[in-house]
């Protein structure tokens, strides 16, 4: 993980549904954990390699998680006996350029010189697993989602706090993802604080991306791209 900042940073934040770079997000599976990557609605298999934190955080304190290969996604397996958790991962998808005639490349600006532009992506993600789960703590994420109420009790809309570097962020557009509905997007007030209003019930993931100019090696990138997803779930509505 590289060092903060100690420089004030732009905080626009920009997040384009359609054309946006890969997510990470987490999802529950049973006795464990899913890392998945890419777009909510067209999963792929995250990088192993690139996954460099895995944890799960309850009552009994924190514990490093090891995940596998499991189809599209990573599988871990939460601590035994725990009555919920806050999982929290981290994501370096490296470096990478578009070419001048087309199409991106997994490198540097120094292996590709000529590249029409370039930067480094940093993904983090959370997840709010059973009722016991401390979804309150902020845990230093650079880029962090932090719910400002419990995730479960949330009735169509939940407040949350958008923290770059540990400070709150004007500004941010939040992109709320919930089933088949349609994406419902908010921006934060100057507190970086903004109610998302959630489409249905059932599984949310909350997303969020911050693009750093000029990079912290400018060497090898233009700009520094984060991403942040936290996913919970809410309950489905009854019908008769």
């Amino acid at each position: 993980m590289r060092p903060n900042r100690l420089l004030a940073l732009p905080l626009a934040l920009v997040l384009s549904t359609a054309a946006r770079a890969h997510d990470l997000w987490l999802s529950p599976s049973p006795g464990g954990v899913a890392v998945q990557f890419g777009h909510v609605h067209e999963p792929e298999l995250p990088n192993a390699d690139k996954l460099v934190h895995l944890s799960a955080l309850t009552g009994a304190g924190t514990t490093r998680l090891s995940a596998r290969p499991e189809g599209t996604v990573l599988a871990a397996a939460l601590p035994a006996g725990a009555e919920g958790a806050l999982v929290s991962a981290a994501y370096d998808n490296g470096f990478w350029v578009r070419l001048r005639e087309g199409g991106e490349r997994n490198a540097d600006r120094r292996s590709v010189p000529d590249a029409q532009r370039s930067q480094w992506s940093m993904k983090f993600a959370k997840a709010v697993i059973g009722p016991g789960a401390p979804w309150e703590r902020v845990l230093g994420q650079t880029l962090e989602i932090v719910p400002l109420e419990a995730p479960g009790a949330a009735a169509g809309a939940i407040r949350v706090r958008v923290l770059f570097e540990g400070r709150a962020v004007a500004g941010a557009e939040v992109v709320a993802t919930s089933g088949e509905a349609p994406e419902t997007r908010v921006t934060t007030d100057a507190k970086g604080a903004a109610r998302v209003p959630l489409a249905q019930g059932g599984r949310q993931i909350l997303a969020v991306s911050h693009r750093v100019r000029p990079s912290r090696t400018p060497d090898l990138a233009d700009a520094d791209a984060y991403s942040a997803t936290l996913a919970f779930a809410t309950a489905e509505p009854r019908t008769n």
